[in-house]
């Protein structure tokens, strides 16, 4: 988790994005930053017509700065758990899936998630949570970090949402699920601001750091 790399980022792409945000401004803004990494995760539908022109854009920018520019999206999961992003592009470029729609109802939401987490195309679980009508239980995440680090899936700490929740944190990392900044910026002044999760990020640090004291103490023990 490098406060460096932000792998969250849209532009004005989509239409509720500051209309400064074009792709050109946050690589500016990630420079006057320091930022090693963006990646781009514009918004994306089954039905956007935009896409090529989008990722041209990131392409074209991406020669003349030292900027890592990641072209990727974020697509909603469906009430079937499948991705709303069109395949060849889900198969193709960095692809975080994000839930954006109530489903209310607690089956529905954990088999939706568990088929994006079993989909090949998704990189990032992106703003993780449950909804406020229910309640995810101790069991059932460590079910579902289980899941993720089989599938090899990432769990973004975003700033947006402030998620994912605490609790779940030390379970993730114990289950050995890697996790990964994302500012989730819709205006400039967030590309790479973090400063509101420090403290999932503290708490991430200290769960990987008392799992690999832990790893080494049990190799230890077997050596003797």
């Amino acid at each position: 988790m490098n406060l460096l790399e932000d792998y969250h980022v849209h532009s004005n792409y989509n239409d509720h994005s500051a209309r400064d945000l074009t792709i050109a401004n946050v690589v500016k803004r990630a420079e006057s930053l320091n930022l090693a990494t963006v990646a781009f995760t514009e918004h994306v539908r089954i039905s956007s017509n935009w896409i090529e022109q989008y990722l041209q854009e990131i392409v074209t920018i991406r020669q003349i700065t030292s900027i890592n520019l990641v072209p990727g999206f974020e697509a909603k999961i469906l009430v079937d758990g499948s991705i709303d992003c069109p395949d060849y592009y889900a198969k193709n470029h960095f692809l975080v899936a994000s839930f954006h729609t109530n489903y209310t109802k607690k089956n529905v939401w954990l088999s939706a998630l568990q088929r994006a987490i079993e989909n090949p195309c998704v990189n990032v679980i992106g703003h993780i949570a449950p909804e406020p009508t229910f309640q995810i239980e101790k069991h059932e995440v460590e079910e579902l970090a289980a899941l993720m680090a089989r599938h090899n899936k990432i769990v973004e700490i975003n700033a947006k949402y402030h998620r994912p929740p605490v609790s779940w944190i030390n379970i993730l990392i114990n289950e050995g699920v890697k996790m990964h900044l994302g500012s989730d910026a819709h205006r400039l002044d967030e590309v790479g601001r973090f400063n509101n999760i420090l403290d999932l990020v503290s708490i991430a640090d200290k769960a990987r750091l008392a799992g690999s004291n832990a790893s080494r103490d049990s190799k230890s023990v077997q050596k003797t």
